[in-house]
């Protein structure tokens, strides 16, 4: 399958919405505030991604082939089965903008990663209306326990150029460039599997379940 590119993810400037609650009173100046750097976010930033869907061959020990690349993960190989279809994707929320004032980059870093989580929900819907699919899983290099993060060079290697074309890179440590970005495999999840419960991170907006330290 070809890559896919999507450019045209939306950011929305509700604020409750994006920081999932309600945190100011909305006639108060600091409201205001935070509204301005949502409007910076929606004017500004543009959430891209790439998706390219792959079939797993299953191989032996802990390995399985994906779209012709080995990966290598016990947790994988129990969560995908052979055949199987799944998406490689990455997904970036693009660089800060250079000409703020100090007030706008601190309001507005503080949206970033409820706008990336935002951005995720998004490309995770997408694929479940496109293709049918009933529930979607998500895993990532560096955050399940057995598959490091040096996986990210292989998901990078499979897309090759197509990159750039969302202004992604890579760096020789396996970090991805521009920093509000992220890599993974989305998944018909048939096993009911949640990565959130093997990560530790309790402060993530976008948890959707409890670590459990045994998952």
């Amino acid at each position: 399958m070809k890559d896919v590119v999507i450019k045209k993810i939306p950011i929305g400037t509700d604020i409750e919405k994006l920081l999932g609650k309600k945190p100011l009173e909305a006639d108060s100046s600091a409201y205001e505030e935070y509204s301005h750097a949502a409007n910076i976010l929606s004017q500004r930033f543009k959430p891209r991604a790439i998706l390219k869907e792959c079939s797993v061959k299953t191989t032996t020990g802990n390995t399985i082939l994906i779209g012709g690349h080995v990966y290598k993960s016990k947790i994988l190989k129990h969560l995908l089965s052979d055949n199987q279809r799944v998406f490689l994707y990455l997904l970036t929320i693009g660089d800060m903008p250079t000409n703020l004032i100090q007030t706008e980059k601190y309001l507005v870093n503080s949206l970033k990663l409820p706008v990336i989580a935002s951005s995720m929900r998004y490309l995770k819907k997408t694929i479940q209306l496109e293709h049918g699919i009933d529930k979607i899983g998500m895993v990532n290099p560096g955050l399940l326990p057995d598959w490091s993060i040096e996986a990210n060079q292989i998901i990078f290697n499979t897309f090759g150029n197509t990159t750039k074309s969302i202004g992604m890179e890579i760096t020789k440590y396996s970090t991805m460039r521009p920093l509000y970005s992220s890599s993974g495999i989305l998944f018909e999840d048939l096993l009911d599997y949640c990565e959130c419960q093997t990560c530790p991170i309790d402060a993530c907006i976008g948890r959707e379940a409890r670590f459990v330290q045994s998952a």
